[in-house]
């Protein structure tokens, strides 16, 4: 083939890449780019929503510093993510290994309750939670008050000690069966002769899944503790659903405060702060999990 029929088909090629990529480039631009941009702008400006903007510079990144509930609700989102990676990601690691080397019999049935959390909605398993936590007739002040420690019942959700603990068993127990089944399908790709090499050497489950099995997915363990510390950042419906960010704040993370900001007070100017801030807060935390977990690796090697 000679370089000018070459050339004609390389660019016939780039021609039909750039027609298959225009619908998604054009579905970026109009709902992330844009959004982003404005809310840039907008994070500059005092606006209401209703009346004209005013420029106000610097003034809501000013006020953003000293904003004691927004450093509370990021606060929050920390506690979330990290929770996330002990629980979700830890502990669903080690069921899957549990599910695919120790009882695979069960494995089918087990992943079928892991995952019904996961394709409920946010707001249905909100609203049930909240009927559990509920301080007059909700299953869990009515379960301790039937094994004699009614002294333990308490408003559960309306309690500022109890609040984010309530909220954390949620949101943990929502999303464990994504990384249950995430973690599944590493552990089932992982080459069985690794395993048979593994039991010559006489190492049993602990040592097996410490020195084998997380060493052979480990790109699969950076992978979910990053979309876990992504998705604690970003989470909204579940807080919003079962507290509303109360009692006194003490639930509320970035996502509820910047809702509230927005649509409650009605303060789109320094709503757009907080939401341009939180997204390079996401941007920042996951860029450094990943670098972290990257050194860790290298470390170990």
């Amino acid at each position: 083939m000679s370089t000018s029929t070459r050339s004609v088909a390389a660019r016939r090629d780039a021609r039909a890449a750039l027609l298959f990529l225009a619908p998604a480039v054009l579905f970026l631009a109009v709902f992330v780019a844009y959004p982003l941009l404005t809310a840039g702008v907008l994070s500059f400006h005092s606006w209401d929503g209703v009346s004209p903007r005013q420029w106000t510079g610097l003034t809501n990144y000013e006020r953003l510093l000293g904003d004691r509930i927004f450093w509370g609700s990021l606060r929050n989102n920390v506690l979330v993510a990290l929770t996330a990676i002990l629980f979700q990601v830890g502990v669903g690691m080690v069921i899957a290994y549990w599910l695919v080397r120790v009882v695979p019999r069960i494995k089918r049935f087990a992943m079928f309750v892991y995952v019904v959390p996961v394709v409920i909605s946010e707001i249905c398993i909100g609203l049930l939670w909240g009927f559990v936590y509920n301080p007059y007739f909700g299953l869990l002040n009515g379960f301790l008050n039937a094994v004699g420690l009614d002294e333990l019942a308490r408003g559960w959700l309306g309690d500022r000690s109890t609040a984010m603990p309530a909220v954390l068993v949620v949101m943990n127990l929502t999303y464990l069966g994504l990384y249950i089944l995430l973690f599944v399908a590493a552990f089932e790709n992982v080459d069985e002769a690794v395993y048979d090499a593994a039991a010559i050497d006489g190492a049993g489950h602990y040592r097996t899944f410490f020195s084998v099995s997380v060493p052979m997915v480990w790109s699969n363990v950076q992978a979910t503790t990053l979309l876990a510390v992504v998705s604690s950042f970003k989470t909204f419906s579940l807080v919003y659903v079962l507290t509303r960010g109360g009692p006194s704040n003490a639930t509320d993370v970035v996502s509820t405060y910047l809702f509230q900001t927005g649509f409650g007070n009605f303060e789109a100017g320094y709503a757009s702060t907080i939401g341009f801030a939180q997204i390079l807060l996401t941007a920042a935390v996951g860029v450094f999990v990943l670098g972290l977990m990257r050194r860790g690796k290298r470390g170990e090697a």
